[in-house]
Formats: C-alpha cells, sequence, structure tokens
C-alpha cells in the first residue's frame, strides 16, 4: 500500500467523488442535487437580501432562521453554520446565536478563539449537551483552570436530573469521578491517535453520541459504513500538519487504515454474536438508510440460514482482524490503483468478506487475540456498556464524560429463554466471535471491576 503512487490516490478519490453524485467535502455525505443544507443556505441568503435592502427582519424570523441553520451543525465543514450564526449575531444582535459562538467554534476545532469568549447561559443558547465540548476547547487551549472553572459552572447550571445532563468530570469528589480521573490518567496520550472501531449493532452508535459531545468534529477523521472508502481515501492523503491537529478517528468501515505521521490506538465494544446478528436484521427492517444486506427472508430463522448458507459468520472477529498487518497486504493489491475507492451498496460488497474468506477458525482467532491485545487499548462489552463508554472517554484523555447507556432501538421483539434450533446452529457457526466475546468481557469485568461497580451504583 505504501508503494501507491499519491497520483494514484488523487486519482481514485476523483472517480470516487462521482460514484452517482457528488461527493462534498472530506466529511460530507454524497447527495444527487439539492439537499437540506442547500435549503438553510437558500433560506439565508433571501434573509440577508431583505436585510440589505434596508427591510425590518422581525426577531422572530431571526430565532427561526438559527434554529434551522443549527440542525446542520453537526460535521459543518465548510462552516456555513457557524457563518450563518455569527452574522446572526453581529448583524441582528440574536443573544441566543451570539451565546451559541463558543460551542460551535469548539466543535470546529478552533480551540484559541473559544478562550476570549465568556459563555453565558441564556434561552435559545446551547443545551447541556452542547456545552460539553468547551471543556475540551478550553483545555486544548491550554486553560485548565478556565475548563475546571467552566465545568463546575456547568454542574450549577445543569444538575443531573431527568434531562439527561448526567455528566463526570476528572475534577468530581465522588467516587464514580475519581475513578473516572485514575483511568483518564492512564490513557495511551503522547503521539497515539485513538481510533474508535465500530464494529455494527454492537452500541457503537450510543458510544460515538457521546464521544462527538467530547471531542469536536473539527478534529476528528469521520469513515461511515456505506461511504467509508471515501473517507478513508482521504484520511491516507491527509497532510501532516492537519494529522497532527487530529483528536480522534471514528472508524466504522474496516480498512487497515493509517494516518500519516500519527501511531494509531484501537479501542472497540464486543457484543454477543447472536444478539449482534439478531439486532442487525430486525434493526434493519425497522431503520431506513442502514446498510442493508442482500438478504430479504421474512423472519430471523430464514435470515439465520442465510447468513450461514453465504459464510457471512464470525464477522465481528473478520472486521476486527482488518487491523492486523498480515491483511495489509490483500488490501494493497486490491485498493492499488486509481478508482478502487468507491461507495458501497451493500454489506456483501465490502472487502473484508473477501478478504477474510480463506482464513481458517483457528489463524482466525489467532490473529483476532493479537491484534486486540497489540493495537487495542481498550476492549469494551455490551454486557456492561454505560461502563465501556465511561472507560472509552477516559481513554480519549477527554476531561468530562458524558454518561450515556444503549440508545439503538432496533425493533426486536421480546425474546424467549429457550434458543430455538436454528439459533442455536447460528451460535456454533460463530464459535470465534464468541470466543472472543465471552473472553475480552471476563477481561474487562476484571480490569474495570470498580467502574462497573460504581456505574451500578451512581
Amino acid at each position: 500500500m505504501t508503494k501507491t503512487r499519491t497520483l494514484d490516490w488523487r486519482q481514485g478519490y476523483s472517480r470516487g467523488r462521482l460514484t452517482g453524485a457528488k461527493f462534498r467535502g472530506a466529511f460530507g455525505p454524497e447527495v444527487v442535487g439539492r439537499n437540506r443544507r442547500d435549503e438553510v443556505l437558500e433560506e439565508f441568503s433571501h434573509l440577508m437580501v431583505r436585510h440589505a435592502r434596508g427591510e425590518k427582519i422581525p426577531k422572530l424570523e431571526v430565532a427561526a432562521m438559527r434554529r434551522r441553520a443549527l440542525t446542520k451543525r453537526f460535521s459543518d465543514w465548510d462552516g456555513m453554520v457557524l457563518g450563518i450564526v455569527a452574522t446572526l449575531a453581529t448583524a441582528f444582535g440574536n443573544e441566543g446565536a451570539k451565546n451559541w459562538m463558543p460551542a460551535l467554534l469548539a466543535a470546529a476545532g478552533r480551540f484559541d478563539e473559544v478562550v476570549d469568549i465568556e459563555p453565558e447561559f441564556v434561552v435559545g443558547g446551547p443545551k447541556h449537551k452542547d456545552w460539553l465540548i468547551v471543556v475540551t476547547a478550553l483545555a486544548g487551549a491550554g486553560r485548565g483552570d478556565l475548563a475546571r472553572a467552566f465545568a463546575e459552572r456547568l454542574d450549577k447550571e445543569f444538575p443531573p436530573d431527568a434531562d439527561d445532563n448526567a455528566h463526570l468530570t476528572v475534577w468530581g469528589e465522588d467516587d464514580l469521578s475519581q475513578e473516572y480521573a485514575r483511568l483518564q490518567r492512564q490513557a495511551p496520550g503522547g503521539a497515539a491517535l485513538p481510533v474508535f472501531f465500530h464494529l455494527p449493532f454492537s452500541g457503537g452508535t450510543s458510544m460515538i453520541v457521546a464521544l462527538k459531545r467530547l471531542v469536536p468534529w473539527g478534529r476528528m477523521v469521520q469513515i461511515n459504513r456505506r461511504h467509508g472508502l471515501l473517507q478513508v481515501e482521504h484520511a491516507l492523503q491527509m497532510p501532516a500538519e492537519d494529522a497532527e491537529r487530529l483528536m480522534l478517528v471514528h472508524q466504522h468501515h474496516p480498512f487497515p487504515l493509517q494516518i500519516p505521521g500519527r501511531e494509531l490506538s484501537h479501542f472497540t465494544v464486543l457484543r454477543d454474536p447472536v444478539s449482534q446478528i439478531r439486532s442487525g436484521y430486525f434493526k434493519r427492517i425497522s431503520t431506513p438508510g442502514i446498510v442493508p444486506t442482500l438478504d430479504e427472508s421474512p423472519t430471523f430463522d430464514d435470515h439465520i440460514a442465510y447468513t450461514v448458507k453465504h459464510g457471512m459468520t464470525n464477522m465481528l472477529a473478520r472486521q476486527i482482524v482488518t487491523t492486523h498487518p498480515d491483511l495489509r497486504v490483500a488490501y494493497g493489491k486490491r485498493f492499488a490503483g486509481a478508482g478502487q475507492f468507491e461507495s458501497i451498496r451493500h454489506e456483501e460488497e465490502m472487502f473484508w468478506l473477501e478478504a477474510t474468506a480463506g482464513l481458517r477458525e483457528d489463524d482466525l482467532l489467532r490473529m483476532c487475540r493479537e491484534t486486540l491485545d497489540e493495537r487495542f487499548h481498550l476492549v469494551g462489552t455490551m454486557r456492561h456498556l454505560e461502563a465501556s463508554h465511561l472507560a472509552a472517554a477516559a481513554s480519549t484523555g477527554a476531561l468530562i464524560a458524558d454518561r450515556v447507556g444503549h440508545r439503538g432501538a432496533s425493533g426486536q421483539p421480546e425474546r424467549t429463554t429457550e434458543e430455538s434450533a436454528a439459533v442455536r446452529r447460528l451460535r456454533e457457526a460463530n464459535g470465534v466471535d464468541q470466543l472472543l466475546y465471552d473472553e475480552y468481557t471476563a477481561r474487562f469485568e476484571q480490569d474495570h471491576s470498580a467502574l462497573i461497580e460504581l456505574v451500578g451504583s451512581h
């Protein structure tokens, strides 16, 4: 892979941008024609033209424009939302827009600019979850004193309640906060760049939702499932000065990723394989937009038959093993030329299925253990998901952590206590995944026993 010419990468990226649509920016979506972001920009343009012509814009319209722009604030890669909100604050004196500025600048990774702004809590301003990232920004700017003071203000302004205002900081005095601080001090640190290796249907969505409240999108590489190869290709070409600023990689598409000038340190969450496959089947039915499989089975038992027949077993292990050095050769050959980085339409199109098809189960298990032990600084478990979330946040070096449980809604029916013959066959066919789940869950319980106990009691 390292022998591939830079020109090949660039040509491949150019072709990837034309895969059925225009690819917007490094992290933008693949779109056909106009999207909602375009509509927000058009509405703002009309409002500013009216303002320039001397028309008095009602405050309610300004507030509505602010709210609509803020719905697109996540991954504001071109600065559109930041520019709109800044204009509403200065041109119209909108207090809500003014008080969104520190949170938006923090999320964009513009830490030094956050230091000069005094955050205020006003109607229309950020909510609790939006303020957490300001703590990260102040600390990132070298102002740990301001970060701590602001975290203490958050505790007073947003006391923990049913509205999801629960968070921890390394400065907290309760036992759970002190345990979090201990884990945070053990974070890899140095040049190590944390990579959340997001396995599908394993609690990863709630994990990344929590992490995105702490880590700026502007200092994160986001590699999603469907368009991940386009984003991988961009990451492979990232200038060293941009790579140096990164704080996290969210990798949902398996690939032996390398970031120029950075050492990668992975973490993930494992799930019981039958539960994971079951969740995937029902979530694809209930949630549009998830990358589908080619299977159209009407029942879960039929899906089991499809899964076993087509060799889609031990899928968690086979994705994890793509981080093993021995898989780089296969990936290097497959993605050596221009035009190889393209979006996928179905799970079956992902290269990890082909790259790992010839691995015997004993080799797969051995290689997984090697890469999990040597390349992953944390392996969490769905059995203790909140504790895994907190351990993961601490491992990124975050001074503040959002307390979150599993937020997935897969639409699964109630399970029976007794497994059917089909389910038992599925469990047997996923023996490597089962061994890894049991083994690393036991390790997590041993290494994080205090955290697990405190999470249960707080």
